[in-house]
């Protein structure tokens, strides 16, 4: 009785056996039919049974449906699977019971259409400011491009890493930016935004002596990257970090400038940087002049020069008005060269005013001008 008890057991099991291969055959033929519900439906089994589960084949025909079944836009399928192509995406299953190569061409080929397909559905997340979705699927495709490199058919695409690390950024994530970023510094991934994304974590976590560090670090693997340069420079100029080194910026734009001579913005930027110290007027004026001369339409330089005349006229004008009423003399000598600094600063203002007669910032410094300098029927022509 026992005997036959075993026997009807063993039997049992190989009838489940035969059963589940009948499954997958049927589901190839529904998916030569691209009947994709039926096919789904007959391969699910198979994949729970002992001996099917462990077939390359069950896990090739699985990734297969569930693949089409993700592409379909007729949304004939749309509650058979919560995630498709997370489904399709575990194909490496496949990939790893093959052992004898028999989807040596056909999974490789398959898991890249389905990294691709990531790809282009994380550009477009990003491209419509949906960051974390974005983000998660740079990061999905970085794992399959793993998971090519460790059955040595692919490489590791640690780009997408990247792109995942600027998602998270972009999102305020600064955690899993971080996580990110020191990741790809580890596997020693040759990209500056690396360092430029973990300064600026450390800036947003108030750790700046930590952004600085990695601001100098990439600065000394990257001497001529134009990129880490240009963000530094401005971290130091309207960022946290200005409070810790006075000179950081200035220093930095003058390295930017030596490798960029002819970039107006970075002429524009050393004469805003310059204008912070009242000692260093002549080298803002100049640094203001060369950005014009550079890009003659280039208003903000305007702005900027035209403050500095300005600045420097109204001080004339704040210590006449300060002087004793019995000064006259000196009180007209102050007055004098006031005028004569907006005489000296008018022709530019004109100059921007005439490249943009709509800007009302420029219009309100050129009436100012007209009028202290007593051209009231120019002034007038400003309404």
């Amino acid at each position: 009785m026992k005997k036959l008890s075993i026997l009807a057991i063993v039997m049992l099991m190989a009838m489940g056996s035969f059963a589940q291969s009948i499954n997958v055959q049927t589901a190839f033929n529904y998916m030569k039919k691209n009947k994709w519900g039926d096919a789904l439906k007959e391969i699910q089994p198979a994949l729970e049974h002992a001996q099917t589960s462990v077939q390359p084949k069950t896990w090739f025909y699985y990734t297969k449906i569930c693949l089409a079944i993700s592409q379909d836009e007729t949304g004939a399928f749309t509650n058979l699977l919560a995630d498709p192509l997370a489904e399709a995406a575990g194909c490496n299953k496949a990939i790893e019971l093959d052992k004898k190569g028999e989807y040596e061409e056909e999974l490789p080929d398959m898991m890249r259409g389905i990294a691709s397909i990531y790809r282009n559905n994380a550009i477009t997340a990003y491209e419509t400011k949906s960051y974390a979705e974005a983000a998660k699927g740079f990061e999905k495709v970085y794992e399959l491009t793993e998971q090519l490199e460790k059955a040595n058919i692919g490489k590791a695409d640690k780009s997408m890493l990247m792109y995942a690390g600027r998602c998270w950024l972009e999102e305020k994530n600064w955690d899993k930016s971080e996580a990110i970023f020191l990741m790809l510094k580890d596997m020693g991934y040759d990209d500056v935004t690396v360092y430029i994304g973990l300064a600026k974590i450390a800036v947003a976590k108030k750790d700046l002596n930590r952004a600085v560090e990695y601001l100098n670090e990439g600065e000394q693997k990257y001497p001529k990257d134009l990129t880490l340069l240009t963000e530094k420079a401005n971290m130091y100029m309207v960022g946290e970090l200005s409070e810790l080194d006075k000179h950081a910026a200035l220093n930095t734009l003058m390295k930017i400038i030596e490798l960029e001579p002819n970039n107006a913005s970075v002429w524009y930027s050393l004469g805003a940087c310059y204008a912070l110290d009242p000692e260093k007027f002549e080298e803002a004026v100049a640094a203001y002049k060369k950005c014009i001369e550079l890009d003659p339409k280039f208003t903000s330089a305007y702005y900027g020069y035209s403050n500095l005349y300005l600045d420097k006229a109204n001080a004339y004008i704040t210590e006449a008005n300060n002087l004793p009423i019995e000064k006259q003399k000196e009180y007209d000598a102050l007055i004098k060269q006031s005028e004569e600094v907006f005489m000296e600063v008018l022709p530019f203002v004109e100059q921007a005013h005439q490249l943009d007669p709509t800007d009302t910032g420029v219009k309100g410094i050129l009436k100012e001008i007209y009028t202290r300098l007593k051209m009231m029927d120019k002034a007038a022509e400003l309404k």
